[in-house]
């Protein structure tokens, strides 16, 4: 609850929260998995808020987007949505696609469907940090 809430939580507190989250799946993924197979679902579902992290005003998108074309620009501005990115990178590294998959397509679906742009990027990022583990099959 911590992780996924906005209103009077700071930033700094939210990403600690996130990060013994993804923490815990790594280091206790199999159990998990055996005995309370939702974890992974509600990790997932906080990275992705940490995704929708962007500013929505028409000025903040486009120095969002001037920061994107940037490689050296200041990446503190958008700290909580590259700590989503790296902690699905994470967690789809720690864990099966197998098991993690349904949890992932089915929050990747949710967000492909909604109106706003950041969730459909949020979207776009999970399937990014996500895609070098699935296998060719």
């Amino acid at each position: 609850a911590i992780a996924k809430s906005r209103d009077g939580v700071p930033n700094g507190i939210r990403s600690l929260a996130l990060e013994w989250l993804v923490t815990y799946l790594e280091k206790r993924g199999k159990w998990l998995n055996k005995n309370l197979k939702q974890f992974p679902g509600l990790v997932l579902e906080a990275c992705m808020n940490f995704l929708l992290e962007v500013d929505s005003g028409e000025d903040e998108v486009k120095a969002w987007a001037a920061r994107m074309d940037d490689e050296e620009g200041d990446e503190d501005e958008d700290e909580l949505m590259h700590t989503g990115e790296q902690a699905i990178d994470r967690v789809a590294a720690a864990m099966q696609l197998e098991d993690l998959g349904p949890h992932l397509f089915k929050l990747i679906g949710h967000f492909v469907a909604q109106e706003s742009w950041q969730a459909k990027h949020a979207a776009l990022s999970a399937m990014k940090q996500s895609a070098e583990y699935l296998e060719e099959k």
